[in-house]
């Protein structure tokens, strides 16, 4: 990484001071996503155009995990190097900053050149399976190795080159098989309608695996892991996540979606309400059914147990009595996941 050229400087301490005071990016670069623990924006320097990713440390396993280790923009900016000089085209380095507080980690900034990106969706023929897993193995080459590798990691650049992006889980390590085996399965988990013999072959040619009866592996686990990610998906309306918040008080624990809650009250009940919990979680992420209930509240044991969801004003109690029975399919569907039952989305 060279170093900035005079007029980005003078916008990126712009950018950087703004972000420190606030915690949130200046109004002139336009976010383009949005995490609980990570945004990402797109903005213009003097230079160009850039992406900036900034993350502020909300939670405390966060704060924790990044105590003694390099903090984010620290380390993907090291392995988007290292992947440069293997000759991997990917986003170039623009500026790296990073601040503690206390020791622990509090601002972190990369900002990374934009590509020249072709629009348009990327195909999910065998071809462009085989790009992608001739990258990941030329990765495990060159001694990087990035567990969480997907799709979406891709893009097409003009004249034709396929780049990679999001190295922020990657790891300088040897590889192994199983890392290879892992890779091909991340790669598959995500394509849910393709011939099986075909997608083998490629990963194959692309020397990512050894045999067909490797890749005939490779596609069961990614089928048992795309299950185990959608289970995932539903279950993080218990945990502080993007989409749900999380809070403990003296009389139980209360998950609610983030925001305001609109006007209504409390329907109180036994374990059928965290079922309904559940399954109406279950029920958006399968169908994109939407959601009545806003929070659920659990009680402690010792308070006599129970719970409580929370329901709008407009719901009537024959509609809440009538939603809740519906919603138990939802917590079924949850149920059979593990069992390959429920078909994932």
């Amino acid at each position: 990484m060279t170093a900035p050229a005079p007029d980005d400087s003078a916008v990126l301490d712009r950018w950087w001071r703004e972000f420190v005071a606030t915690g949130r990016l200046p109004d002139d670069l336009a976010v383009v996503q949005t995490r609980l623990v990570r945004t990402v924006a797109r903005g213009d320097l003097p230079s160009g155009p850039v992406f900036v990713k900034a993350m502020t440390f909300p939670r405390a396993k966060d704060r924790l995990r990044y105590a003694l280790r390099p903090l984010p923009a620290v380390h993907e900016a090291a392995m988007l190097r290292a992947t440069a000089a293997a000759g991997i085209r990917c986003p170039e380095v623009v500026a790296v900053r990073t601040a503690r507080r206390f020791g622990l980690p509090d601002r972190s900034m990369l900002v990374l050149a934009a590509l020249p990106v072709v629009p348009g969706a990327p195909p999910t023929d065998g071809t462009r399976l085989r790009e992608e897993a001739r990258i990941a193995a030329r990765l495990m080459a060159a001694g990087i190795v990035h567990p969480d590798l997907h799709g979406a990691n891709f893009v097409r650049c003009e004249g034709g080159e396929l780049a990679v992006l999001d190295l922020q889980s990657a790891r300088r390590r040897r590889s192994g098989p199983a890392d290879r085996l892992a890779a091909a399965v991340r790669l598959l988990q995500d394509r849910t309608a393709v011939d099986e013999g075909a997608a083998g072959a490629a990963l194959i040619a692309a020397d990512l695996l050894s045999t067909p009866s490797e890749a005939s592996r490779a596609f069961r686990l990614a089928a048992g892991g795309r299950r185990a990610f959608v289970r995932s998906r539903i279950l993080r309306c218990f945990a502080e996540s993007t989409e749900f918040t999380r809070r403990v008080s003296w009389c139980g624990v209360e998950h609610r979606t983030r925001g305001e809650l609109p006007v209504g009250r409390w329907w109180r009940g036994g374990r059928e309400l965290r079922r309904a919990w559940i399954g109406q979680r279950a029920l958006f992420v399968l169908e994109a059914r939407e959601p009545v209930f806003p929070a659920y509240r659990r009680n402690w044991w010792w308070l006599g147990g129970g719970g409580a969801l929370y329901v709008p004003a407009a719901c009537s109690d024959d509609r809440i009595e009538a939603e809740v029975r519906a919603l138990a399919d939802g917590h079924r569907r949850l149920a059979n996941l593990g069992s390959g039952r429920t078909a994932v989305p």
